[in-house]
């Protein structure tokens, strides 16, 4: 059985007279007689086979670069489909399916599998060799060890909140020996950096694809585009499963998806401007007072975002903003190249030029002027001429800019505000009113509510019974109702029976017989 290999489409394709190979299946032609069919089944046993053998033999000397596993889990070899991923208990190695016909058995089918999955193993581990050198770190240990174990079992980016216990445990050399493998601790995210590239990332999203067979997985192929274009920012769409962008190395902040090292970058400008501190030298670009910072144009280069688009970035980070005249920071040289283009349009905007024959007398007449202020006679020169000349001027209007150049004047001296942003805190505590509120004592909260009860058996609300209430221990008013009412007269007037009566009744007469005593003497 002769062959001949053809190239269609960058796939290889070997025909022969009954037919052709894909791979390691053969495709009869479709206008065969019965006799060519009867002549095949015959030949399927002898030539079928050993064309099968020298395939194989051919396919197990080739090179890895002949060998591409697509976005599928397809595994292709010279553009033809010779197996298909399948995912297993690791994820970091799956599985395959050889894609043959039964004519390939034997010791030749053994060797082709062997070298699928030798190039399987050696596809992944080149791609995320900071994964596996991660795993097979056995001298790590500790604290370390965890680390390394949960950024595999992560594919490479944990949220720094999420361990954040542990980190706080680590010491200087453990975070040392962490970091000859690519982590890096960041303040939002603890990654791996070699991984976001988008060699790595179409790997870790093809393994994740083959763990998660049911999840959507639109917006993939768009997402990795625009990693390998090298776009640190993108508009985010909601369309597509917003943890892709998570797995390849993305949070989504607001309507904008950045890059996490990016987003470092970023904290870090920001750490700068809020550690600076009034009188100290160097200015870090973008601080105010130590306490807020405001966008300066490197923040937004390194992320390829506009002043709107870094607005909703921050605020998904949890800052806050706060509007500031701009006066407050002309002597900042940040906020002068933030302002830059309105500062060139009020340079580049010409002066009105005098056109007319009103300006024609209005030259004349200063040119009059400055002739009679060089001669020694000055009050001889025509004074009225002068004091017209001036009154003239007064009378002209000013020039109005005209067109582009005084719509851009205008639009620079109305911009005259900058945000000042700073951290959001968010306070986990319970308010003071709450507190006060649950540290009231029970017997009040029953009191209250035996109060505001109603009777819904007979319809009516419920009344005080006062035979119950002379029992109870708490039949006078409250603290608050007496302090706020006023005393009775009638509780100002004394027991006549008790002892302290009877003792001023004593006094008022002794009084009385004192003023009687004189009286009948006079």
């Amino acid at each position: 059985m002769n062959s001949e290999p053809i190239q269609k489409n960058d796939v290889f394709i070997e025909q022969c007279g009954h037919g052709k190979f894909e791979g390691f299946r053969f495709y009869a032609h479709k206008n065969n007689t019965d006799k060519t069919t009867k002549e095949q089944d015959i030949l399927s046993d002898d030539d079928l086979i050993s064309a099968f053998s020298q395939r194989a033999a051919r396919f197990c000397a080739s090179a890895n670069a002949d060998f591409a596993i697509s976005s599928d889990g397809i595994i292709r070899w010279i553009g033809q489909a010779v197996g298909k991923l399948t995912p297993t208990e690791d994820i970091l190695m799956p599985s395959f399916i050889l894609l043959a016909d039964t004519q390939l058995t034997g010791e030749s089918r053994d060797n082709v599998i062997i070298r699928l999955e030798r190039f399987v193993a050696f596809h992944f581990e080149t791609a995320l060799k900071s994964l596996f050198d991660l795993r097979n770190a056995h001298h790590l240990t500790g604290l370390t060890r965890d680390i390394a174990l949960q950024l595999v079992s992560s594919l490479g980016i944990i949220p720094r909140r999420k361990i954040a216990n542990i980190v706080k445990n680590i010491d200087q050399q453990s975070r040392a020996e962490l970091r000859q493998f690519g982590v890096r601790f960041g303040a939002l995210h603890i990654y791996v950096i070699p991984l976001i590239k988008p060699i790595p990332a179409q790997a870790i999203t093809l393994l994740w694809t083959l763990k998660n067979e049911r999840c959507d997985t639109t917006g993939l192929s768009e997402i990795l585009a625009a990693l390998s274009a090298g776009r640190t920012s993108l508009i985010t769409d909601t369309t597509y499963n917003p943890q892709l962008y998570s797995l390849i190395g993305y949070q989504i902040l607001g309507k904008r998806a950045v890059r996490i090292d990016i987003l470092e970058r970023l904290s870090n400008l920001i750490r700068l401007a809020l550690n600076w501190k009034p009188g100290i030298n160097p200015k870090p670009e973008g601080a105010y007072d130590g306490k807020r910072f405001f966008i300066t144009p490197t923040m937004m280069s390194i992320l390829g975002a506009k002043e709107a688009d870094m607005e909703e970035i921050l605020k998904g980070l949890g800052y806050q903003s706060q509007p500031c005249d701009l006066t407050l920071l002309n002597n900042d040289s940040s906020v002068q190249q933030l302002h830059i283009q309105n500062a060139k349009t009020e340079h580049n905007c010409p002066e009105a030029e005098c056109v007319g024959d009103l300006w024609k007398d209005i030259a004349l007449l200063n040119m009059a002027q400055e002739q009679a202020l060089n001669k020694t006679q000055k009050d001889k020169i025509l004074p009225s001429h002068s004091q017209e000349s001036l009154n003239f001027e007064n009378f002209v209007p000013e020039a109005e800019l005209i067109g582009d150049f005084a719509k851009q004047k205008q639009s620079a001296s109305e911009s005259k505000i900058v945000l000042l942003w700073r951290y959001q805190y968010r306070n986990t505590r319970h308010s003071y009113g709450n507190h006060s509120r649950s540290r009231k004592k029970p017997q009040d909260k029953h009191v209250r509510t035996f109060k505001d009860k109603k009777n819904t058996t007979n319809g009516t609300p419920f009344q005080k019974n006062t035979e119950y209430t002379k029992k109870t221990r708490r039949t006078g008013p409250t603290y608050s109702e007496s302090s706020h009412k006023k005393s009775s007269p009638m509780r100002n007037v004394p027991d006549p029976h008790s002892p302290f009566a009877k003792l001023a009744q004593l006094r008022n007469r002794l009084e009385n017989d004192k003023t009687a005593t004189p009286l009948k003497n006079r």
